[in-house]
């Protein structure tokens, strides 16, 4: 008999590059409106 291994685990790659995308994303977002708030405002605090 052949010899079962553990059972794979499924691919979570596409999990993980869309996790790191939105976190661009966000990160780039509040960068921006730091920046433009800092610009329009005098203060990178947008209250």
């Amino acid at each position: 008999m052949a010899e079962a291994g553990p059972p794979s685990s499924p691919a979570n790659d596409i999990y993980t590059v869309l996790i790191v995308v939105a976190t661009a994303f966000v990160v780039l977002g509040t960068v921006i409106i730091a920046v433009r708030s800092s610009m329009l405002l005098g203060s990178w605090h947008p209250f």
